[in-house]
């Protein structure tokens, strides 16, 4: 038996990888061959090398575009990226290996740009959509996408959500009820899962945790809450963990708002155990979001956090016992929820070993193992 997993993201890694990397690995385990079909990006990520070295096949599509160039340099990749893969055929390559499954990872709609891939799928492939997030705001897709991810959901035999919030939301805006719908869990990156002792520093650390893209993270959102009057003599302290395209953006607005020597970037870190070690909360000012890795992993560390109603965190974080939630991605929204936390911080140990024991109710330890078996034995319900 042959998987085949094909990837959206346009960088070398990122959150949503980690399920289908999982699940690859204990698909390889089994003797199952395993496709992958990633966009080139300057870097190849440990993970992917991993995979290769335990049997994966990988195959490359034309994709990269330097975020950092200027709009025509921008323009001119596209259009060369355009014209190497009418040439290249990326998913005649991947079809050559004949796969029985194919496991479609992006956002819950990303698959409406992926028709080259639709035309190759037949009545007996086993098809799945992971759909990591979707917006929640009034915008949507024009009609004819919209009917392009219908169509494309019709042909799976499940779609997989990581939050019923992103479900719910789907059906909304899809119009339609998705009865080949299921609730998936994310895999944790701890090797231990121990609760950390609270860190005993002088001054309060937060830590916000992901990648540099204020549209989906809401970095922006957090450094104008902390600019706030109220929070220049508070003693605290802003670590920043993540790479992307935003980070010049987000250092000048620290500076610009007279914060930023109380705002430190980090850069990527691989060990969150050792975020853990030294912050105190994690604060998620995200606008849109699946289930994001950096809550569930707090909470089994011992963390409590302050996070936007997006996606599925209300789902893990219940306001005022387990965390604290801000009812929507806007500044004052989230400053309020962020005073709520400051005042009631002597709860912080207490509020923490709540949400570990809540996360440890929820999460899958398991999840790339659940996630194979349901690829494997799911029947076709449609």
């Amino acid at each position: 038996m042959t998987i085949a997993v094909i990837s959206m993201i346009r960088t070398p890694w990122g959150g949503s990888e980690e399920l289908w990397y999982e699940m690859a690995k204990a698909a390889l385990a089994k003797g199952i061959k395993l496709v992958h079909l990633s966009y080139e990006t300057k870097t190849v990520h440990p993970k992917i090398k991993e995979l290769q070295q335990l049997g994966m096949k990988e195959i490359v599509r034309p994709g990269y575009v330097n975020a950092q160039a200027s709009p025509i340099v921008r323009f001119l990749q596209i259009g060369v990226n355009f014209i190497r893969k009418k040439l290249t055929n990326p998913y005649a390559a991947v079809f050559r290996y004949q796969p029985a499954i194919i496991l479609y990872n992006g956002t819950c709609y990303s698959i409406e740009n992926e028709q080259e891939l639709l035309r190759h799928i037949r009545p007996e492939h086993r098809f799945f959509i992971i759909g990591h997030l979707n917006s929640e705001g009034n915008e949507t897709l024009p009609a004819p996408a919209l009917e392009r991810v219908r169509r494309a959901y019709a042909l799976c035999r499940k779609v997989f959500f990581v939050s019923k919030r992103n479900l719910q939301v789907a059906e909304q805006q899809l119009g339609v009820t998705l009865t080949n719908s299921a609730i998936i869990r994310n895999p944790v990156n701890l090797p231990d899962l121990s609760v950390i002792p609270y860190p005993s520093l002088p001054v309060t650390h937060f830590a916000t945790i992901g990648n540099l893209s204020v549209i989906h993270k809401g970095q922006d959102l957090l450094l104008r809450a902390l600019a706030a009057p109220v929070w220049r003599n508070r003693n605290w302290v802003l670590n920043i963990y993540g790479t992307g395209i935003d980070a010049g953006m987000l250092a000048g607005l620290a500076s610009d708002l007279g914060i930023a020597d109380k705002v430190v970037l980090r850069g990527h870190t691989n060990d969150i155990r050792k975020v853990w070690q030294n912050n105190h909360l994690l604060l998620l000012p995200s606008r849109l979001e699946g289930m994001p890795l950096v809550v569930v992993e707090a909470m089994l560390c011992g963390r409590t956090c302050v996070a936007t109603d997006v996606g599925g965190i209300s789902e893990w974080v219940e306001d005022g016992v387990t965390g604290f939630i801000a009812p929507k991605a806007a500044t004052a929204d989230f400053e309020q929820a962020l005073e709520r936390a400051w005042q009631q911080r002597q709860h912080w140990p207490a509020m923490g070993i709540a949400a570990r024991n809540q996360a440890l109710r929820l999460y899958d330890p398991h999840a790339g193992a659940t996630l194979l078996d349901l690829l494997i034995t799911t029947t076709d319900d449609r």
